[in-house]
């Protein structure tokens, strides 16, 4: 469909909209990519297939039912699609919680009927300047608008609930989440690269992907947290063997870091 997709992802997205189409003919009138794949950011053992799916109505039973089905089909055709979007109408484009109803969305091999899944301003942001079309209007056609002093506020406010409440979490040893950042790379580079992501945020005022901002921090942060972060886009990109001999240590790494970049963040607000 694209040249600009992994073949697999091509193949796999080719065949849901395939099927999605067989019963239900132009029952999707638009469907883009945003993430890491339109941040060519993608890898197949750890990246989402973010999607939004544009239909003209919300989904009545009897299309919510073949939608399900659809998905039962790739996953089992394609064990790691890892697939997850929100199926929305052209009037919800843009909008937030507050002003459209729940709608249909796709997550972690499930269907849910009605929520708010990805339903913030990093989403329209990333479908406005990094979107990838493969149904529908071009992206420039949308009309998105984008408040960015308010997407800077959202973010900070994500920065000092979410991001500082995972600290806390994967600081405390009581934690079952403190022995899973322990235990596994993919948790320890979660936390990393994610708040690195902000950080470069904040300080550019554009959205990059995870890896990108690791490599942006090599250039800007002390050497001290070189090997942390050279570590975590090690694993974010799934080659190599581990720099460090100890996980103990490059958790403690990664926690400390942390808090480096949640103050640094947080010294570039009033």
């Amino acid at each position: 469909m694209t040249e600009a997709l992994p073949s697999i992802v091509d193949e796999m997205l080719a065949y849901y909209l395939e099927r999605i189409n067989e019963r239900q003919v132009e029952l999707i009138q638009g469907f883009y990519l945003y993430g890491s794949i339109a941040l060519g950011d993608y890898y197949v053992h750890c990246s989402d297939i973010d999607f939004i799916a544009i239909t003209e109505a919300r989904l009545t039973d009897y299309q919510y039912l073949h939608v399900m089905n659809v998905h039962k089909e790739v996953e089992k055709r394609y064990p790691k699609s890892r697939m997850g979007g929100i199926y929305v109408t052209w009037a919800d484009l843009g909008k937030l919680q507050d002003d459209i109803e729940p709608f249909p969305y796709y997550s972690d091999g499930k269907l849910k009927r009605a929520g708010y899944f990805e339903l913030n301003l990093v989403t329209w942001y990333e479908l406005k300047h990094h979107g990838i079309r493969l149904v529908g209007p071009a992206i420039e056609e949308l009309g998105l608008e984008i408040d960015m002093q308010r997407f800077i506020r959202n973010m900070h406010l994500n920065l000092n609930t979410y991001w500082a409440n995972w600290i806390l979490k994967a600081s405390d040893p009581r934690r079952l989440y403190s022995y899973l950042v322990w235990l596994r790379g993919s948790e320890m580079e979660w936390g990393v690269l994610g708040i690195t992501r902000l950080w470069y945020t904040f300080r550019e005022g554009q959205v990059t992907s995870k890896a990108r901002a690791g490599e942006y921090a090599l250039e800007h942060v002390p050497a001290q947290w070189h090997p942390i972060l050279h570590e975590s886009i090690r694993i974010r990109r799934g080659g190599g063997t581990s720099l460090y001999t100890s996980r103990k240590q490059r958790k403690a790494d990664a926690i400390a870091y942390m808090h480096f970049m949640l103050k640094a963040c947080n010294d570039m607000f009033p």
